[in-house]
């Protein structure tokens, strides 16, 4: 959500730039009220596209927090089935077997090592996608900068038309 939040402000700051340097150049240049309405129609073209794309980044993000919280959710209930078997036993053994004690307190310790590398994994797995999303937005915002001073360098030059 706050990655799509900034990716939109991002997206807003350069419409309002975008537009208002072309009004201003309208302006100078006498251009008639159809220039500028193809140029908002073409800017709601690109802000409809950009939108578009956050809800597609935005649902899979939902999907990918919904898949943790279930493996999480899913942790936790072995966790509870164990403790809750181990609370049985303790209370069901009123004499102490020392060799039945442990092989039991060997196969807790088992299950116990089992139950920390399942949650070892989903750490992990929230870490790289964490780290995923981060590597993409420093990607996006480069590419973003390396396109605006292209289109700078273009307007520049005369290459592109500032209308």
């Amino acid at each position: 959500a706050v990655v799509s939040t900034q990716s939109t402000f991002l997206l807003y700051e350069a419409v309002v730039s975008t537009q208002s340097t072309g009004e201003e150049m309208n302006c100078k240049a006498g251009q008639r009220p159809k220039a500028e309405l193809v140029k908002r129609s073409q800017t709601a073209i690109y802000e409809n596209m950009k939108i578009r794309e956050l809800v597609i980044e935005n649902n899979e993000l939902k999907c990918a927090l919904a898949e943790y919280q279930e493996t999480v959710e899913i942790i936790m209930s072995k966790y509870r089935g164990q403790m809750a078997a181990f609370m049985t036993l303790s209370r069901n053994q009123e004499e102490p077997v020392v060799s039945n004690n442990e092989q039991v307190l060997q196969e807790y310790v088992e299950k116990m090592t089992d139950l920390l590398a399942i949650s070892d994994e989903a750490v992990k797995r929230d870490e790289k996608m964490d780290h995923d999303i981060d590597q993409e937005l420093a990607r996006l915002r480069y590419e973003n900068k390396y396109l605006r001073d292209c289109l700078k360098i273009g307007q520049n030059f005369g290459s592109i038309d500032r209308n």
